[in-house]
């Protein structure tokens, strides 16, 4: 029985994103409790990570680790050679429309995204944007003294403002959206981890990629039991094939393997409930003091 799967992300791409997430969790679980100090839960998080000197040698230099895996990526991506599809397009507004029709049933028809959907896109350059925000301002304020040299303090507290409001947008679009796309749906996905997507995800969220690898025959490799996933260029369509006897020993195992997904999953849920309360709440407090500040 073959089983086609899709090569989504290289090994490089994988091992930037690791570090990306990596260090934007450990900038939110530091940087929150800073601009909290009085909740309960900041107390909490500071001491889980060894005191408040810890915490922020912490989020320094995950900071520092964001900033240059940011460059890196942009650097390593204008020197091989540039995926143009990746900007928006007339077309985005076209699938926007088209899913919006789709969700609600006004249409059967699910739209027929290429190598990147509309909602990847902004997530991409959301990610981008608020790399950069977040990195200028969080170095301004490492050393705002330091920093009035050469700018007035009217904006280094400017940059304050948007530090934290870029990170609460950031968390939001990140902790809830990204989240709810990629993996709650999805679950589990480990296209991160392995780099390869399912046929079936390519065909639902990728057709027009998907189409145009059935149709070139120089992105198919059969029957390649040995070929590195990381040695096979981008798009490429891998084959594997697997017997009779593996086939029947899997159905044998689906209960158990049903029962422990189905766990997991559970878990995940109950996870994920508990970061978005908790992102919904620092938006509230976030919310809260900026009316206190610049309206009453």
């Amino acid at each position: 029985m073959a089983e086609l799967k899709f090569r989504r992300f290289t090994l490089n791409q994988r091992v930037q994103h690791i570090i990306f997430f990596t260090t934007f969790i450990l900038l939110a679980y530091t940087g929150f409790p800073l601009k909290f100090p009085d909740e309960w839960w900041s107390k909490w998080m500071i001491e889980s990570v060894g005191g408040f000197a810890n915490r922020t040698f912490i989020h320094h230099y995950a900071g520092l680790l964001m900033i240059g895996v940011s460059v890196y990526h942009v650097v390593f991506h204008l020197l091989e050679k540039p995926r143009f599809d990746v900007l928006f397009n007339l077309k985005d507004l076209q699938d926007f429309q088209q899913q919006v029709k789709y969700y609600f049933r006004y249409t059967d028809e699910h739209p027929k995204f290429g190598r990147y959907t509309w909602k990847q896109k902004f997530e991409y350059f959301g990610a981008g944007f608020g790399a950069v925000v977040m990195g200028f301002t969080g170095i301004l304020m490492w050393h705002p003294f330091a920093a009035m040299q050469y700018f007035p303090i009217g904006f280094i507290q400017i940059a304050n403002l948007f530090h934290t409001w870029e990170a609460v947008l950031a968390s939001l679009a990140v902790f809830i959206g990204h989240f709810y796309d990629e993996h709650f749906g999805k679950f589990p996905n480990m296209s991160w981890i392995t780099g390869n997507i399912s046929e079936e995800e390519m065909k639902h969220e990728h057709a027009l990629e998907y189409e145009e690898a059935l149709n070139n025959p120089e992105l198919r490799i059969n029957n390649n039991k040995n070929a590195g996933i990381d040695q096979v260029p981008n798009n490429v369509l891998i084959v594997t094939t697997k017997d009779t006897a593996q086939g029947e020993s899997k159905t044998d195992q689906a209960p158990n393997n049903i029962l422990i997904l189905g766990l997991a999953k559970m878990v995940f849920t109950v996870v994920f409930l508990a970061i978005c309360a908790w992102m919904l709440w620092i938006s509230y407090l976030v919310l809260v003091e900026a009316v206190n500040t610049y309206i009453l």
